[in-house]
């Protein structure tokens, strides 16, 4: 191993310990953070220069995130979100018939808006509803993020991930959605009849009364020129246009259109997640550079290299685990690298895909999704309690994986 295959390989060592382990004495660090410390390592030890570092950063991924952050949030300062959360708990005659109104719409919103902002955005109304009903409003908050990472396995624009995948992948946009949009479906189900067989004592025909919930306000004309422009923005993906380019299209279009101040919604862009991508993307790009690619094939990822049951469930498996240490999005970016060295390239794209998004449901802290409903709700003065996360989360992840890797095995 050579000097600069050594220092690359600490480093990488180090920015994943820094993405798991963000409690450290003294110091304050997120995941962004602790990447973009192992990103500049990278420059400062030369592992990589300062414009090899630039040239590592994709801007396809970049700008497809960057075009649908934008689009989503013209949607968000409509009201869009809240109304929709609303009318599901108004139309919820039973606590039964509320929860698989939330699952489903949460499941299905997901797959088209991005699964973090559907919690963010429906928490807050299930509290309040909970609280107007005198219901325990917590397996309905596990049901909000759950769902919405088992509906954001169905599309490309689903989660990051997904879009990561889409643009390294190439897979298009119906084909994505032919082969993953059963995994969902069957995973949303199962969703609802766990929860209902966890908590059937509290998710039942018992009447619910929901007359004291407010109905929040909606910029109709500002839901209507975002949905049509969403809508467009599919039709170019289902047309071949490539993902970043439609999406940036309908981010123009938007700010063109939307006749609001665009510094409004450019303040709903998640512009730390848009740091973190570039950090990791220089950060697996000194990896590959220094030829730690190829050690990691050789000693940690030879099953890649075959086409079977078992190099199906093993891959699974590994990022299942990993998804739950460093994170959804670099336990994809780890294994990117690889996947086109395998016999079925596109299969192994769409089982990274299902295996890091379902792996999100296994703990409290899996996805940032569950992390964004339990910080909502402790600020409305409800506790989710880790182990009670788990008793709905190791199941449901567990069965839902293995529904996911048969189906992809016959697909």
């Amino acid at each position: 191993m050579s000097e600069k295959t050594a220092i690359a390989t600490a480093i990488f060592i180090l920015t994943y310990v820094l993405i798991t382990v963000q409690k450290i004495p003294g110091i304050k660090l997120d995941r962004p953070a602790g990447v973009s410390i192992g990103a500049m390592l990278m420059v400062l030890t030369g592992v990589i220069t300062l414009e090899e570092a630039y040239g590592f950063i994709d801007l396809n991924t970049i700008s497809f995130l960057l075009g649908m952050m934008i689009l989503i949030s013209y949607l968000k300062l409509s009201g869009f979100f809240e109304f929709m959360a609303f009318w599901i708990v108004k139309l919820s005659k039973t606590t039964s018939r509320m929860l698989l109104l939330i699952v489903f719409s949460s499941g299905v919103l997901s797959a088209l808006f991005v699964n973090d902002t559907v919690c963010l955005l429906f928490t807050p109304i299930i509290l309040s509803a909970t609280r107007s009903t005198q219901t325990n409003p917590v397996p309905f908050l596990i049901a909000v993020a759950t769902a919405s990472n088992i509906g954001s396995v169905a599309t490309i624009t689903g989660n990051p991930q997904n879009m990561f995948i889409g643009v390294r992948s190439g897979i298009p946009f119906t084909s994505f959605l032919a082969k993953m949009l059963p995994i969902s479906v069957v995973g949303l189900l199962l969703n609802y009849f766990i929860l209902r067989l966890i908590y059937g004592k509290e998710i039942n025909q018992k009447p619910l009364f929901t007359h004291g919930i407010r109905k929040p306000l909606v910029d109709k004309i500002l839901v209507i020129k975002s949905l049509s422009t969403l809508l467009f923005v599919f039709g170019l993906f289902v047309y071949g246009v490539f993902y970043p380019l439609a999406a940036l299209i309908g981010g123009a279009l938007i700010l063109l259109i939307g006749a609001i101040e665009p510094s409004l919604a450019f303040r709903e862009v998640n512009w730390t997640l848009l740091l973190f991508f570039s950090a990791l993307f220089v950060v697996m790009g000194g990896v590959e550079k220094a030829g730690v690619g190829e050690i990691l094939l050789d000693r940690a990822f030879p099953i890649l290299k075959y086409h079977s049951w078992k190099s199906v469930f093993v891959i699974s498996t590994l990022v299942l685990v990993l998804s739950n240490l460093v994170s959804n999005v670099p336990a994809v970016m780890l294994f990117a690298p690889y996947v086109d060295i395998t016999p079925d390239p596109q299969k192994v794209w769409l089982i990274l895909a299902m295996s890091s998004t379902l792996a999100g449901n296994l703990t409290l802290v899996g996805s940032i999704a569950n992390l964004i409903v339990a910080e909502i709700a402790k600020e409305g003065g409800v506790t989710i309690r880790f182990m009670e996360y788990l008793k709905v989360g190791v199941p449901l992840t567990l069965i839902t994986t293995i529904a996911g890797i048969l189906w992809l095995l016959i697909a």
